[in-house]
């Protein structure tokens, strides 16, 4: 498959992208809104009716996808915009986002709405700077009131041997009113895997392309993409005059640097880890090797507790009609401290297509 995007540098689309090979249990997943399995069909079109894979359950209520893992929470899909805290301006609020996401010993590991950041919504997936049909757009920093995201609705949801799967979609808009148009449409595609009871495993396909006849260009900046703000516990008060190695959370790259040596680095994957309500927590996020310019440059934040994979670091892009730009990750969470030995092994089966 070609990449999606245009070079800045050069027309030409890039390396070409392989396709990977689906392992037995992903083959033989069943689309639960097929003809064969009516009832659940109703699983997506009528809230709260559970649809289950082994020990894994999917519900859908009005505001959100729920994951469970042998009763215990995994994460939340959020398509109804949440009320804004106290403090917190309304043009904050957004859909289209994962919030929480769980450890397995139940502490959230996400954040939403910080004071410091509010735009920053858990697991979420915005660009910065951008121009669409001649205007200035940035999906990322909700208070310009530039553009945003907004979820659409719920394409299907699939289950296998030991997975389950729910695809949405979301728009990315420009302006706001009578002059709100779609730029973008989205899918995310989610896979939560039954593991065994010390880590979750969970990965998301994001789909882009172009809503209309115009392309989406994306200017060079130093952050914008697949992005992850974690629990507020994680924010070290005074964290400007902590050194960076006694910050929390503790960053670590697959290239063993860290929060300030590893920033605009482009490591395979990155880890975040510490303790949540007194429970040492981690989690590890993994850059397919097929997605647009992998690895990816990294944009570890020096105080905060937040990254994201930013293509946009490398250069400028553009985002053309009728070629999609498709990315893929992989979410390790575990109530431990980072295992270097689970990470990579991780690592190696997720870039082998397991």
């Amino acid at each position: 498959m070609d990449h999606a995007v245009t070079s800045a540098t050069s027309l030409s689309p890039g390396p070409r992208r392989t396709a990977v090979t689906q392992p037995d249990h992903q083959r033989k997943k069943t689309v639960i809104r097929s003809l064969l399995t009516i009832g659940l069909c109703v699983a997506i079109s009528l809230p709260g009716f559970p649809a289950k894979g082994g020990e894994l359950k999917l519900t859908e209520t009005d505001d959100t996808i729920r994951i469970t893992l042998r009763d215990k929470p995994v994460l939340e899909y959020v398509k109804t915009p949440r009320p804004v805290p106290a403090g917190i301006d309304a043009h904050f609020r957004r859909s289209g986002y994962i919030h929480p996401i769980y450890s397995p010993t139940g502490e959230e590991v996400t954040g939403d709405f910080p004071a410091d950041h509010a735009h920053q919504h858990a697991l979420f997936f915005a660009w910065v700077k951008a121009k669409y049909d001649g205007r200035k757009v940035d999906f990322w920093n909700q208070a310009k009131q530039l553009g945003g995201v907004e979820f659409r609705g719920v394409v299907d949801a699939t289950r296998g041997e030991d997975q389950v799967s729910f695809t949405t979609k979301q728009a990315f808009t420009v302006g706001t009113g009578d002059d709100k148009v779609d730029a973008l449409y989205e899918t995310w595609k989610v896979t939560v895997f039954q593991t065994a009871a010390d880590h979750y495993l969970f990965d998301i396909e994001s789909t882009q392309q172009c809503a209309a006849d115009s392309p989406l260009l994306l200017d060079e900046y130093r952050y914008g993409g697949m992005a992850f703000r974690g629990n507020s516990q994680w924010f070290t008060a005074g964290a400007n005059d902590t050194p960076a190695a006694e910050q929390l959370p503790r960053f670590q790259t697959s290239e063993g640097k860290r929060r300030i040596d590893g920033n605009h680095s482009r490591p395979h994957w990155l880890s975040m880890s510490g303790p949540i309500d007194g429970q040492e927590v981690s989690l590890a996020v993994f850059c397919h090797p097929d997605n647009f310019r992998a690895p990816q440059h990294v944009r570890l934040h020096p105080t905060k507790p937040y990254f994201c994979f930013a293509p946009c670091v490398a250069g400028k892009f553009t985002i053309e009609p009728g070629r999609p730009y498709v990315s893929r990750y992989r979410y390790l969470v575990t109530s431990d401290q980072p295992d270097a030995a689970h990470i990579n092994e991780t690592w190696q089966q997720y870039a082998a297509g397991q």
